[in-house]
C-alpha cells in the first residue's frame, strides 16, 4: 500500500487541532450564568457579552497553541516527502519567540518534529492506527509524551517571564495548560492502547 504522507499529515494536523480545542476549553474561564442574572435584563446582556468574549477567547487561544505545530507538522511533511531532514533553523527563524529563550523553542520544535516523523511515516486509517504502528508499546508511547510534555513546559515557563503582563496569571495560565495537555495525551494513550 505505502505510506500516504499527505493523509497521514492531515491526520496529525486533525489531532493536534482537537487537542488545542480540548486545552483552550481547560484554561479558557467560561462565564457561569447565575438564576439572578435572568431576572435583571442589564445583567443577563452582560452575562451574553461575556459569553461572546469567551467564545473569542477560545479561538485565540486555540489558533496560538496550534501555530508552531503545524508549523512543524507542514516541515515535517516537507521533509518526509522530499527525504531530507527537516528544516529546524527555518521553524526556529519565522517564530517570533524573544531571542533569550530560542535556544529553548529550537528544542520543543525539534522534539516535536521528531514525534511528527515517526508519525508521518507510518501506515494507517486513523491516528491511533499511527501510533500503534510507531510505538508498538504503551510505555514508548508515554516515554514519547513525558518528554514533549517536558521540553514544552520548559520553554512555556522560560518565555512566561518575557512576556507583558501580570506574572502570577500568565504562570496559572502556563500551568493550567501543561496540566490540561498532559491529561489529554495521557487519556489518549490509554485509549489508543486499552
Amino acid at each position: 500500500m505505502g505510506v500516504d504522507f499527505s493523509a497521514n499529515r492531515d491526520l496529525l494536523l486533525a489531532h493536534e487541532r482537537q487537542l488545542s480545542r480540548t486545552v483552550a476549553g481547560d484554561v479558557v474561564d467560561r462565564p457561569v450564568l447565575a438564576l439572578w442574572m435572568i431576572l435583571i435584563p442589564v445583567f443577563f446582556v452582560f452575562y451574553f457579552f461575556q459569553v461572546k468574549r469567551y467564545k473569542k477567547g477560545l479561538q485565540d487561544f486555540s489558533y496560538n497553541f496550534l501555530i508552531s505545530r503545524q508549523r512543524t507538522i507542514e516541515k515535517v511533511y516537507d521533509a518526509a516527502k522530499s527525504g531530507r531532514e527537516v528544516d529546524i533553523d527555518g521553524l526556529v527563524d519565522v517564530s517570533d519567540t524573544p531571542a533569550e529563550v530560542k535556544d529553548d523553542y529550537r528544542v520543543w520544535v525539534e522534539a516535536l518534529s521528531d514525534h511528527y516523523l515517526v508519525l508521518i511515516g507510518q501506515e494507517g486509517f486513523d491516528y491511533a492506527d499511527l501510533v500503534k504502528a510507531a510505538y508498538p508499546k504503551k510505555s514508548g508511547y508515554l516515554a514519547v509524551l513525558d518528554k514533549l510534555n517536558r521540553v514544552e513546559t520548559d520553554f512555556n515557563q522560560k518565555l512566561a517571564s518575557r512576556l507583558p503582563g501580570d506574572q502570577e496569571s500568565i504562570e496559572a495560565v502556563i500551568s493550567s495548560m501543561s496540566q490540561s495537555v498532559e491529561k489529554h495525551r495521557r487519556s489518549l494513550a490509554a485509549e489508543i492502547y486499552s
